[in-house]
């Protein structure tokens, strides 16, 4: 259909928020995840 679309591969998530960030009609909202995975953000 031409149409633009964001995939985003669940499997191969680093936890980056750049898809938040990116994300040009802001549909994604993301959260830091649960029971401490992911990076240190606070400490970064």
């Amino acid at each position: 259909d031409g149409s633009d679309r964001l995939q985003i591969n669940a499997q191969n998530c680093v936890h980056c928020k750049t898809c938040d960030i990116k994300d040009p009609l802001q549909n994604i909202v993301w959260v830091t995840p649960q029971g401490g995975g992911g990076p240190n953000y606070p400490n970064m």
